[in-house]
């Protein structure tokens, strides 16, 4: 008798973890398909009219649709993309607030100064667009008619040229030190918070020149105001045919292309993340998405959040290097 009870009883808590498992699972689903559950806020760290702002923008359209729910684009900008990088990483990981930035605000800030942030305290999700980085100067500037005149008033004195760029330890700051290594010669570099405010600049006569993606650039390269004198690596994208890369001009070559992904704060829902990457994915192979990139000189790039890890790593590392000489610090 006692052993039939205990059997029965056995039995019946088995029964009973059955059941508490099944409803977890059902629960966990439930919850996955509620995903998401309110709007999606993609947090941009610089200022509006930069690449990547244009590019987060561009992305929210087909992301809303694909998603189910509206998308809001949060520019939050300041410290070259810690500013909006650390308020994400401090953000509810639900997966509802997501970071749209470049390798280097995960890769490149944390080897300059302390943050509260690192890189692993973020989930990457996918890689979105690449974009070919330029130096810009005003049209009508008659001192760079070529990309050899620029090259010329660089090497006629240490900090003779001004050069803007969206920020410490952004993309372009970056592509500005590299340019110096090649060149051999030091410019003036400008901080700006965003290549946004940087054109302005450039465009009003306040500085020289600006390193900066063409995505950003090309409105003022169409309407005019700008020109593009030459490429900081491959010509990814149209519209720049004309214009000469590294190698053209006898140069060290290096690639500062940049690459725009999205991320998660750590500890978002796996499933959450899967579901925002199939979403991305879908996104990105939109044919609208893809032609309004184009058109700015940029191009879809969809990748898997490994290959945008293995991007934020090699940013860490140039980041390194340059730290170690002491030319890469916060301004």
């Amino acid at each position: 008798m006692n052993r039939i009870t205990s059997g029965r009883r056995g039995f019946i808590r088995t029964a009973v973890s059955f059941a508490a498992l099944a409803a977890a699972s059902a629960a966990s689903a439930v919850q996955a398909r509620a995903f998401p559950a309110k709007p999606l806020t993609l947090v941009v760290p610089f200022a509006p009219g930069g690449n990547v702002d244009i590019v987060a923008r561009t992305l929210g359209i087909p992301l809303s649709r694909h998603a189910g729910q509206s998308v809001i684009v949060d520019n939050r900008a300041g410290g070259g993309g810690a500013v909006g990088s650390g308020w994400v990483a401090r953000a509810e990981p639900d997966g509802h607030t997501l970071l749209v930035a470049t390798p280097g605000q995960l890769g490149t800030l944390p080897e300059m100064i302390k943050l509260p942030y690192r890189a692993d305290s973020f989930a990457p999700i996918a890689v979105v667009s690449r974009t070919p980085v330029v130096v810009v100067v005003r049209a009508n500037d008659a001192r760079f008619k070529t990309a050899a005149d620029f090259i010329k008033a660089m090497k006629a004195k240490d900090g003779s040229v001004t050069v803007g760029h969206a920020g410490p330890g952004s993309p372009n700051h970056l592509a500005v030190l590299q340019l110096e290594d090649a060149v051999k010669v030091r410019v003036n570099p400008v901080p700006y918070k965003g290549s946004g405010p940087a054109l302005v600049d450039l465009i009003g006569g306040q500085i020289d020149a600006v390193v900066d993606q063409i995505t950003s650039s090309t409105p003022h390269i169409k309407s005019g105001a700008l020109r593009a004198l030459f490429v900081l690596g491959p010509r990814a994208g149209g519209g720049l045919a004309d214009v000469p890369d590294l190698a053209q001009m006898g140069l060290p070559v290096f690639d500062a292309t940049t690459f725009v992904g999205v991320f998660a704060p750590k500890g978002a829902p796996t499933a959450s993340v899967d579901s925002l990457y199939g979403w991305i994915s879908q996104s990105v192979a939109d044919p609208e998405f893809s032609r309004l990139i184009r058109e700015l000189g940029s191009e879809p790039f969809p990748a898997s959040a490994a290959v945008l890890q293995r991007l934020v790593s090699e940013e860490a590392a140039l980041a390194a290097r340059l730290t170690r000489q002491g030319r890469l610090r916060a301004e």
